[in-house]
């Protein structure tokens, strides 16, 4: 359509277009706290889903030292290192958002200890391999944090690695605020593990060294 018909165009098209946007006007008025409240649920939505939960391990001391042995470093040999569960989010605790430790599982793990767990670096040096660690949030009432998590305690020898010991430890507690309690659950289970190895009869144990799975 050339300017020339647009400009000849019968007054009456002018009137029905003009009619049109101020009813359009006026429906967006009258419901326009349920417009704003609209985008707002929406918009708020979009913002949980896309976001990712990382959990920082606090500088708490551990209570005992490791008995003769130091970690190396720490393996994340789960089957599945995209995340470590989830927390709950939004206003009825509804919204699941994956959730991870800052920097990763094995990073996370090793600053931890290498912070917070007296050990001597001319001991045993030990390689730990997690194996699982998972967070979750119960749905009922009372809500309820769960972390459980499995390690290997490890040798290394010439590239291999050879269990010395096997630990797992799993709580579930109640908190006000679960999802921000979360890391004192997962720091609660790697100490109970550790105490586990302290009091196990390892250093008696010769490994089988099997090749660093990746």
């Amino acid at each position: 359509m050339d300017a020339l018909s647009v400009k000849n165009k019968h007054p009456y098209y002018y009137s029905k277009c003009f009619i049109l946007v101020i009813f359009v006007v006026k429906i967006i008025s009258k419901n326009m706290k349920a417009f704003i409240i609209i985008l707002i649920v929406f918009g708020v939505h979009n913002i949980i889903w896309g976001q990712e939960e990382l959990i920082v391990l606090q500088n708490e001391p551990i209570e005992f030292k490791a008995d003769g042995y130091y970690i190396k470093k720490v393996v994340d040999n789960r089957a599945d290192k995209e995340n470590i569960g989830f927390v709950q989010k939004g206003v009825f605790k509804k919204t699941k958002i994956d959730a991870n430790l800052k920097g990763g599982v094995e990073k996370g793990i090793y600053n931890y200890l290498k912070e917070n767990f007296e050990q001597d670096p001319n001991a045993v040096p030990i390689v730990l391999c997690i194996t699982k660690l998972q967070i979750s949030e119960s749905k009922s009432l009372p809500v309820t944090g769960k972390v459980e998590i499995k390690m290997e305690f490890c040798r290394e020898k010439n590239g291999n690695l050879g269990k010395l010991y096997d630990a797992e430890a799993y709580v579930e507690k109640p908190a006000v605020n679960v999802s921000k309690t979360q890391e004192e659950r997962i720091r609660e289970v790697i100490t109970s593990c550790l105490q586990s190895f302290n009091d196990s009869d390892w250093k008696s144990i010769t490994p089988i060294y099997m090749k660093e799975r990746k």
